[in-house]
């Protein structure tokens, strides 16, 4: 909410973040890295208490440095300080450094958003969660009241009945969307990633393009002046070495090499997200689940998974007719918990196969597994044994439903602090027609 007359942002939902709260020094070192590549001494982000969050390079104890400092922001309040120190005679730290502060604040701001966004899909989630249990306690009370009138009763039955499956498809909906906002918001981070450096570079090579234009526009004068070969020579040389245009040749083949790899990573990013989401796609079609799966699988190692966590398993499977992009919905449900199941050392086996013409999906992980008495509740609605704010319970429900909708089935079997299977049959053509 903005307030007009300070022109600063209120947010209704969670409390006051600290800097280190919002952003790792894993996200914000390799930008620090990048303008010390790029020209500078030293460059360090403090924190509210004016410690060093993050730094790259190291600033001499002796000589005349040039130190510029910005303030890094979270909700329009100064939580930090970006110090970049340089050359005195360096131009480009001006403008390096106020392309560093605009990425750093970049990524804290996308970063608050995601925090805040979390904080409120799980307030709507309790809040509708509370609405639907004062729905069934007043379902009840209506039951009691009205027992001895069985045609009213049943009348009563009927209409709540209807608001409580209206309620539960809802939260279905906030769960599905609320899955998709996450990604989205990993997917902006991932690219964001790249657009930092490859700014960086391009402003970069800008500075390079003019030092050979000032070599260009040298080499006229002298022409212009008629110096003999052995000036010419002797001057020229003396100009290449003092624009350091050996050095400038070297990296700026290295930093457009890095630029065109940082666009192939943003075009293969928005690939991944397109074949997920099918955006271009009929809703129904005869799909390849391997193909599903791999693509489900590539999103996650566009965001937090690495490709060494999974081991393919992949048999040739029949084309089986649904709706993909939902069916990588609900493969994108059962993955993440899987990647919430062990901080280290998380494997994920994904098996597929055809038993008696019908589809076999397995997704296997050595996490912590599942206690016995919890077993039978995993696809209850809310049932979680995480702590408050790191899942709503609701992720295996809709993965359930959206698989029964396609005609599926699924199973899931555990062992505590062993790992977990879930399992996933389609039948085949013969059995759906029947």
């Amino acid at each position: 909410m903005m307030n007009e007359a300070t022109s600063h942002i209120d947010y209704l939902i969670g409390e006051e973040k600290r800097l280190a709260d919002i952003i790792r020094r894993v996200e914000v070192e390799p930008l620090l890295m990048s303008i010390v590549r790029a020209g500078a001494v030293s460059s360090v982000l403090f924190n509210e208490e004016s410690l060093p969050l993050a730094e790259a390079g190291s600033e001499p104890d002796f000589g005349q440095w040039r130190r510029i400092e910005y303030s890094i922001k979270v909700e329009g309040e100064p939580k930090g300080l970006l110090r970049i120190t340089g050359k005195p005679d360096d131009m480009s730290l001006a403008p390096m450094a106020i392309l560093m502060r605009d990425a750093v604040q970049l990524v804290v701001t996308n970063n608050l958003k995601r925090m805040m966004t979390t904080e409120l899909h799980t307030s709507i989630v309790q809040e509708s969660y509370e609405q639907l249990a004062a729905a069934n306690r007043s379902l009840v009370e209506s039951e009691k009241r009205y027992r001895d009138l069985a045609l009213s009763l049943e009348q009563k039955v009927e209409q709540r009945t209807a608001e409580l499956q209206n309620a539960y498809a809802r939260l279905l909906q906030q769960e599905k969307l609320a899955a998709v906002g996450s990604l989205a918001a990993g997917m902006a981070h991932e690219i964001n990633n790249p657009i930092g450096f490859i700014k960086s570079n391009l402003s970069t090579f800008r500075v390079y393009l003019e030092r050979f234009a000032e070599m260009l526009d040298f080499y006229r004068l002298l022409t212009s002046k008629g110096a003999n070969p052995d000036q010419f020579k002797l001057m020229s040389e003396n100009r290449w070495r003092s624009l350091k245009l050996d050095m400038v040749l070297g990296d700026a083949s290295e930093l457009l090499t890095q630029s065109l790899q940082g666009v192939e990573r943003i075009a293969q990013i928005v690939a991944d997200l397109k074949c997920f989401s099918h955006v271009d796609e009929k809703d129904h079609s005869d799909a390849d689940l391997n193909v599903e799966l791999e693509r489900t699988m590539s999103v996650l190692v566009s965001q937090n998974a690495t490709e060494g966590m999974f081991v393919r398993e992949l048999q040739p499977l029949p084309l089986y007719a649904c709706n993909p992009g939902l069916i990588s919905q609900a493969f994108l449900g059962i993955f993440q918990n899987a990647l919430q199941s062990r901080s280290e050392g998380l494997l994920i086996r994904v098996a597929s196969r055809v038993e008696e013409g019908d589809i076999i999906i397995d997704i296997a992980d050595n996490g912590c597994g599942i206690a016995p008495q919890n077993i039978s509740r995993v696809f209850e609605p809310f049932f979680t044994t995480r702590e408050v704010g790191l899942g709503t319970g609701m992720g295996l429900t809709v993965a359930r439903e959206t698989i029964i909708a396609a005609g599926g089935s699924i199973g899931i079997e555990s062992r505590e602090n062993e790992g977990t299977t879930v399992t996933i049959r389609f039948p085949s053509r013969t059995e759906r027609n029947r």
